[in-house]
């Protein structure tokens, strides 16, 4: 079998997605030797699972989306890992609890609309799975516009501490990776859904280097290089909440 364009796009991303769910073991880690979520907040984790499943259930409503598929579904697993590794070691914050079952609440209840009351009782010139694909790529998107609140705020943070110690470059150029490769997949089978995410996504990564070649040579990041590393303890969490993925 002959590999297309689409095909490697396809690999590529998924392989890249793997690579940044995989991000924040250290942090995972940490809590469950220190049986401690300290003070990492579950949020980005509850966030990224929402934004996962719902790209599961477009992928899933739209024809062949099988690497937007196996992605978004790794993503979801992952995610509800890292959500229990917070769920086991957090016995002191019971609002998580809240948070939790809210997240998994609304995708249930987002599935339960989208796959069963909206396709009867709309009427439409489309198909169930083209009207079902309409309204969760919208859904989709939304969610991951409302993500760009996370490398916004690194963004802000970089700016005002004239430091880049928490926009580690290996992260953010895998992230660049990332969301160009998609783009370009979305590009490649005509999908303006997977397209406006990320060509947003790819913009702010072009800028978050842009910020780190700027600000890499000041005082105060040379200072953050000479105690041993680029705030290693937050930037899987803060990267996490910034990841952009379709």
């Amino acid at each position: 079998m002959v590999l297309t364009l689409t095909d490697w796009l396809g690999y590529l991303g998924i392989f890249g997605a793997c690579v940044l769910f995989a991000s924040p073991l250290p942090t995972m880690s940490r809590i469950i030797k220190n049986n401690s979520v300290e003070l990492f907040s579950p949020d980005p984790y509850i966030i990224s699972f929402i934004n996962c499943a719902s790209w599961v259930l477009y992928a899933l409503a739209t024809p062949d989306r099988t690497a937007p598929l196996i992605t978004n579904f790794i993503g979801t697993v992952v995610n509800v890992a890292y959500v229990g590794v917070f769920a086991a070691n957090n016995p002191v914050q019971p609002s998580f609890g809240y948070k939790a079952l809210g997240g998994f609440a609304f995708f249930a209840g987002v599935y339960v609309v989208v796959w069963h009351i909206v396709p009867s009782a709309v009427s439409s010139s489309k198909t169930d799975d083209e009207l079902r694909s309409s309204i969760m790529g919208t859904v989709s998107d939304v969610f991951n516009v409302l993500m760009y609140g996370g490398p916004l705020t690194i963004m802000s943070t970089v700016v005002k501490t004239r430091s880049v110690e928490f926009m580690p470059l290996a992260l953010t150029v895998g992230t660049s990776f990332c969301s160009f490769t998609w783009l370009w997949y979305g590009f490649a089978v005509g999908d303006w859904y997977v397209i406006i995410p990320n060509g947003g996504g790819a913009a702010l990564c072009v800028c978050q280097v842009v910020l780190y070649a700027t600000y890499c040579r000041t005082e105060e990041s040379r200072k953050a290089f000479a105690k041993g590393g680029l705030g290693k303890e937050r930037e899987s969490e803060m990267e996490q909440s910034g990841r952009l993925i379709v």
